[in-house]
């Protein structure tokens, strides 16, 4: 998505071969670029739902070899509020200011939920492995061409 302006001309002329359809995980992103290429005046359509709802739905998904399965972010603050929480515990019964540990991320979810957002989301997001893997562009519009 964040390369579709440099790959509109690949786009129109696989447009012009056959139907192009837009897939990311949720299909959010994949409405974007329909919404940008209906603009520049090439059809696509989406898969509604993206690749999580096709998977839910009892489908197949095939990934690159090379490819890494990430939890959702959802996932990842469950698992670290819940260790966090349970150190805070385990270590309060020796040092019983480490308690406060459980409370501070009970506090935090609390905060999280009220306000819809979650500090420790952005935190896990910044990690290597929920950074975006670089793709190389120029090959695929390559085979778009081919």
């Amino acid at each position: 998505l964040d390369h579709l302006h440099t790959a509109l001309p690949a786009l129109k002329a696989a447009a012009s071969r056959s139907n192009l359809l837009m897939v990311c995980a949720s299909g959010n992103r994949s409405t974007t670029a329909c919404t940008e290429l209906a603009a520049a005046d090439i059809p696509a359509t989406t898969l509604t739902g993206g690749t999580t709802a096709w998977a839910g739905e009892g489908h197949t998904l095939q990934r690159p070899e090379n490819s890494r399965a990430v939890w959702p972010m959802e996932r990842q603050v469950r698992l670290a509020a819940g260790t966090l929480v349970l150190l805070g515990l385990a270590a309060g019964t020796r040092w019983r200011p480490a308690r406060w540990l459980s409370a501070a991320i009970g506090g935090g979810l609390i905060f999280s939920a009220a306000t819809n957002t979650c500090g420790m989301a952005a935190a896990l997001a910044k990690l290597p492995h929920n950074q975006p893997r670089t793709t190389d562009l120029h090959a695929t519009l390559q085979a778009l061409q081919d």
